[in-house]
């Protein structure tokens, strides 16, 4: 079974409703660069930028494979951590997806949040991928 590690962020820019989010996947070493992304989200919230960019990277993962994720956003670490309850949870349609991709491929997920901007290399890598990401949304809308 393959390993990764995961780092990802969101952000929001109210001033043009914009948000980002951008993942990095690593080998299980820790340093060898697997995947990096960032992409723009018409209307959504920093909270959502952040699960989607989530989703966005369990999504690149090989079929029955194990990652450990870790996010600088507590509320997306808990609340991808629970199981869909009642329909008006916060952001209950991304947990749901989440868990759906989950099971179809097969993944072995750790969830694991960590203080953003404390110097961990990728950490502040997935920041600055997010922040280019909105500097540029916000040209062009």
């Amino acid at each position: 079974m393959q390993e990764f590690i995961i780092y990802t962020d969101g952000g929001y820019s109210a001033s043009k409703n914009v948000g980002a989010g951008a993942y990095v996947i690593l080998k299980s070493d820790g340093v060898t660069l697997v995947e990096k992304r960032s992409f723009v989200l018409r209307n959504e919230t920093s909270q959502r930028a952040e699960i989607l960019a989530i989703l966005a990277a369990v999504n690149a993962l090989p079929y029955r494979s194990c990652a450990k994720i870790i996010t600088d956003n507590l509320a997306a670490a808990q609340g991808l951590g629970k199981s869909p309850r009642r329909r008006n949870q916060p952001d209950v349609d991304l947990l749901v997806s989440y868990k759906k991709l989950i099971r179809e491929q097969k993944l072995k997920i750790d969830l694991k949040w960590e203080r953003g901007h404390n110097g961990q290399p990728f950490n502040e890598l997935c920041d600055c991928l997010c922040t280019e990401a909105l500097a540029e949304a916000e040209e062009k809308f």
